[in-house]
Formats: structure tokens, sequence, C-alpha cells
């Protein structure tokens, strides 16, 4: 079972994606002709004391590189999305849709909208693939 946030947790998330073959199918055109990597900025909360960084390189429906940074440093992604704990835990155990969570402003999205919107079959099947594995969770 892997911690949310851990780089455990990353590397768990990052063999999901990569054998999940809805995120390999419908990923397949994502980030060929645009810049598709996600830094995700998780803010404290709902037992998070402090914000973590989670990094994923993903280009052509396979995930390059899924990693926990100290900062996002000289980073420049494609897609930041900030948001707080309490508000990924439920994309992260399958409860919530993350796109509408951008659309109703409760992640905060730096990026093209609309390449999510026009790749939303991959954006969905990206975040199911974080709840198919066993999670462990802060505050619980």
């Amino acid at each position: 079972m892997a911690l949310y946030p851990s780089q455990e947790w990353c590397d768990a998330w990052k063999n999901a994606m990569n054998n999940d073959p809805a995120c390999v199918e419908n990923g397949k055109n994502w980030a060929l002709d645009f810049p598709g990597d996600f830094l995700f900025e998780v803010t404290p909360g709902s037992g998070l004391d402090k914000t973590h960084y989670i990094y994923a390189n993903i280009k052509g429906g396979k995930c390059l590189e899924l990693k926990m940074l100290d900062s996002p440093g000289e980073i420049k992604p494609g897609f930041y999305v900030t948001g707080t704990y309490g508000d990924f835990k439920p994309v992260v155990k399958g409860e919530k849709d993350f796109i509408e969570g951008v659309v109703r402003a409760l992640f905060k999205l730096k990026g093209d909208m609309g390449k999510i919107m026009r790749n939303a079959k991959y954006i969905r099947a990206m975040a199911a693939s974080i709840s198919s594995f066993k999670n462990e969770y802060l505050g619980e």
C-alpha cells in the first residue's frame, strides 16, 4: 500500500498508467506537439502539514517520469495544477472527477484548458489509474 503523497506512490501511479490499456490507447497523441507534463502542487490540509510537488512527464500515452520534488525549481510544465490535499484526495480515491474539479475551480490550472478538454478521455483514464492500486491517506 502506497502512502499518498510519497515517491512509492509516484512509482505505483507511473506503473498503473503505463500498464493501463485505456491510458495507453487514449493518450497515444498526448503531448506529441505540445508540452504535456504536469506539476501538481498539493497544499496542506486534511493531515498534510507542508506543500508537496509531484512532477509527471507524460508523452504519447506513456509516463516517462513521475517523482516527488522538494520545490518546483526551474521546471516549466505544460500544466501546473494547484489544490489542497483534501481536494486532491477524493480524485486519488476515484470518488471525484479531476476535470470537473478544474472546471469548478476546485483546482487552479495553469495551462491550455482546451488541450485538457480535447483529451478528456485520456485525462480521465490517467486519473482513474490512480485508484487502481491500494493507497494510504494522511488523516485517516
